[in-house]
């Protein structure tokens, strides 16, 4: 399978939890359904009727990620005005001209995208815009002021590999229910974390996915015993929006 690998980055990123209330929290990672909008920003994909999301389900969009550098999160003040009517104007509002909302950020983050599509004519526009570093529309890592950068890594032809009883160094998250019993052995200078990624969603922006994810963060390799995972060139990856299908 064609696999395109690229890298994505910016100063700063957030990706909300599903579960933020007031004070929004970030994801560790960029998540797939996120990473779409990625995409369709480089290939130009209209946002209009969440058509873009229509395009790349039915071209049967997969993404692997990884983070490359340690995870670093912190928390801001948000300022956010109420733009409805004029209660943005100061002597309108007794709370003033807007309201700070504590929200966390990614700070410095840094991801290698793994990206392989069933329509052949889209990835190779996808192919050819990255590589040549362009885009229909400014990429950024959740809000738009949070603007991101990319730059094309390479091609691969990846090959679909099953377990074979032992633990091999695998470059991307990793969803749970891949990882076998005993999977993971203790590996020293290893930081594992867990979360609940968005992995799919329909044509109406509502989530119809969600997996357990192992992340390291410290932007290295996780060593697992996995049932199945992609290998090319260098790598070893998941794709996180992958079906489970029977061996």
């Amino acid at each position: 399978m064609k696999t395109l690998v690229f890298e994505l980055w910016g100063e700063w990123g957030h990706f909300r939890k599903y579960y933020s209330t007031s004070s929004p929290v970030t994801f560790s990672i960029i998540p797939p359904t996120a990473a779409f909008g990625v995409v369709a920003a480089i290939l130009g994909l209209s946002k209009e009727n969440n058509e873009y999301l229509k395009i790349l389900n039915e071209a049967k969009t997969l993404i692997g990620i990884r983070p490359c550098s340690p995870v670093k999160k912190t928390t801001l003040g948000l300022n956010l005005i109420n733009t409805k009517g004029k209660v943005w104007v100061p002597k309108s509002r007794k709370e003033g001209a807007r309201t700070q909302i504590r929200t966390e950020f990614l700070r410095n983050a840094h991801f290698r995208l793994f990206v392989s599509m069933e329509n052949k004519e889209l990835y190779e526009q996808l192919v050819e815009q990255v590589k040549h570093h362009r885009t229909y529309y400014t990429l950024s890592l959740g809000l738009s002021e949070n603007v991101a950068n990319f730059a094309y890594v390479g091609e691969i032809e990846a090959v679909k590999r099953y377990s074979a009883g032992q633990a091999f160094p695998i470059h991307t998250a990793i969803p749970l229910c891949l990882v076998r019993p005993n999977g993971i052995p203790f590996t020293e200078g290893k930081y594992y974390g867990k979360e609940r990624l968005p992995v799919e969603m329909n044509e109406e922006r509502v989530v119809s996915s969600y997996k357990e994810c192992l992340i390291e963060m410290k932007g290295q390799e996780i060593v697992a015993d996995i049932e199945w995972y992609w290998e090319g060139g260098p790598y070893r990856f998941v794709f996180l929006n992958e079906q489970e299908v029977e061996r």
